[in-house]
């Protein structure tokens, strides 16, 4: 009998490629590991945008009940440079004025929104004089037809079973086509350093509930007067309520996605222009629309433009502006002011031309524009 006998040989992995196949994994796994915190951020901030614009629909189903938020009272005085039968509406944004800005309407008798910087609550009264206002209330003469007080602007609303997470503001115009009342609703994310106590919440914390001290309240949204930049509320006193800014802007002719702003080296408004040329900054201009900053403005040597980039802060937008809106350097020809406020001639152009900006200092996570009626 005739035996075969056959060899089997095994052969394992020698060191160096079981050493490749480990790198080869190792690679693999620092790209998931660096993907994953990009994807939980896109999913935050898509989570956050939702929430954002149910903020919105909420603030503006609030200011369209007039069971709630009564804005009939609005007379012909707003809107205008002055309360004159002689001055035209202007259709900017009337904001609540931090500093000595000069870029929206005041001329110390028409009737506005006032805002207290420490406690947040907004009110429309008939003079004013609570716009820079830091007391706990407006005065006693004042004669005021509506507030709104910070804990109304909480989304979700406190104590509601969620946490607050959202606040929103409004800036209010005349709108031109049919001079009806105008909202801009801006919706931010709440502070996410703002310290909680043990045994508190964070509607304590925002409203003053839960028998937590006057000195453990916090606001929501801050910025410090030192600098005007956005930080968390501290309880140190030196944090106030981080209100709508304006600021003044141009668009020129030969540039539709680009936005000046003429004083874009003048240190008095530098910081506020930092915060506003911020990239993905919403901007809503006074014509009603909301765009975004793109990136800083662009141009060759060659290009005519060129000196414009050194002598103003210039970025690009998106989207683009109209032709309608372009009035370059001729824009403060229809500015507030003197007789040009009083000039039917320049009433398109004063609807039309961009001349104004209102932002706020941190970015938003939704924007809306609501036409409330209301004006007479």
């Amino acid at each position: 009998m005739m035996t075969d006998t056959h060899r089997y040989e095994r052969r394992g992995f020698s060191l160096i490629e079981v050493l490749i196949a480990v790198l080869v994994l190792a690679i693999g796994m620092l790209g998931l590991g660096a993907v994953f915190p990009a994807i939980i951020a896109e999913q935050r901030d898509s989570f956050a945008a939702i929430e954002g614009e149910n903020a919105a629909a909420s603030a503006a189903a609030l200011l369209q009940n007039p069971e709630l938020v009564d804005f009939s009272f609005v007379d012909e005085s707003f809107g205008k440079y002055a309360n004159s039968s002689a001055y035209r509406y202007e259709h900017l944004w009337s904001v609540q004025d931090f500093s000595s800005n000069p870029y929206d309407l005041d001329d110390g008798t028409i009737h506005r929104p006032g805002i207290n910087f420490v406690t947040g609550l907004w009110t429309f009264d008939f003079d004013g004089d609570l716009f820079n206002g830091a007391s706990g209330n407006p005065p006693a003469t004042d004669v005021y037809v509506s507030q709104i007080p910070l804990s109304a602007r909480l989304y979700p609303q406190p104590y509601s079973g969620k946490e607050p997470k959202m606040v929103w503001d409004i800036a209010l115009r005349r709108e031109p086509k049919g001079n009806q009342l105008q909202a801009a609703i801006f919706v931010r994310r709440i502070d996410a350093r703002i310290r909680v106590p043990r045994d508190n919440t964070l509607s304590d914390v925002l409203t003053g509930g839960g028998n937590i001290s006057a000195t453990r309240t916090r606001l929501p949204v801050a910025i410090t007067g030192a600098t005007g930049l956005p930080a968390a509320d501290d309880g140190s006193g030196n944090h106030f309520y981080a209100v709508i800014q304006a600021l003044k802007v141009e668009v020129h002719p030969e540039r539709l996605d680009w936005l000046v702003f003429p004083d874009g080296r003048d240190g008095s408004v530098d910081t506020s222009i930092d915060l506003a040329t911020k990239v993905g900054q919403k901007l809503v201009d006074n014509t009603g629309t909301v765009r975004t900053v793109v990136g800083p403005a662009e141009a060759g040597p060659s290009d005519p433009l060129v000196g414009l980039l050194s002598s103003a802060r210039v970025v690009v937008v998106d989207p683009p502006f109209l032709p309608s809106n372009a009035g370059g350097a001729d824009t403060d020809r229809v500015y507030p002011g003197g007789s040009n406020s009083q000039d039917k001639e320049w009433d398109d152009e004063r609807a039309s031309w961009v001349r104004q900006v209102i932002f706020t200092p941190r970015e938003p996570v939704a924007v809306k524009i609501v036409t409330l009626g209301g004006a007479s």
